[in-house]
């Protein structure tokens, strides 16, 4: 089986972590921000809400997964489960900064569950990587023009 994908990273916003989590439990809006965002069936941003995901990558393949909420501490923290075509975990650490900014760590480790997909990533890990890279980059920028738009009203 190949090794998991393992994400960590951090971004500052130009925004209160107030802010920031309003943001993040808008799930009803997030089909609108992310044209990647195939399908999304989400019940809030809470513990034991489940979020159903088709997820379109810029590779001739798409990603079916669940999200399971476990924990979340508000404007702080959002520990998941993924299951489907994915499986691990995910969490999101919020952290306020001076100025009314906040940095958003994003942490996972998730192997790959379908089986087509598992051979696939045997001899196309750096190809999914990068399409991966590029929803995250995309997905970031978009994401952050939304919580700046919160922020001014």
């Amino acid at each position: 089986m190949p090794a998991p994908f393992a994400f960590d990273r951090t971004w500052t916003f130009a925004v209160p972590a107030e802010v920031l989590w309003r943001t993040i439990t808008r799930t009803d809006d997030f089909p609108r921000w992310w044209s990647w965002l195939h399908e999304l069936d989400a019940d809030g941003v809470r513990p034991g809400a489940t979020a159903r995901c088709v997820v379109q990558a810029p590779l001739p393949y798409a990603l079916r997964f669940d999200v399971r909420v476990l924990e979340t501490v508000e404007a702080r923290l959002v520990d998941t489960e993924v299951t489907g075509d994915l499986h691990g975990s995910a969490r999101l650490e919020i952290t306020p900064r001076d100025a009314g900014a906040s940095d958003a760590r994003l942490m996972w480790s998730l192997e790959m569950r379908n089986p087509v997909l598992r051979g696939l990533a045997v001899v196309g890990r750096p190809a999914m990587v990068w399409a991966h890279d590029r929803v995250v980059e995309l997905g970031v920028a978009q994401f952050e023009r939304r919580a700046l738009d919160d922020r001014t009203g």
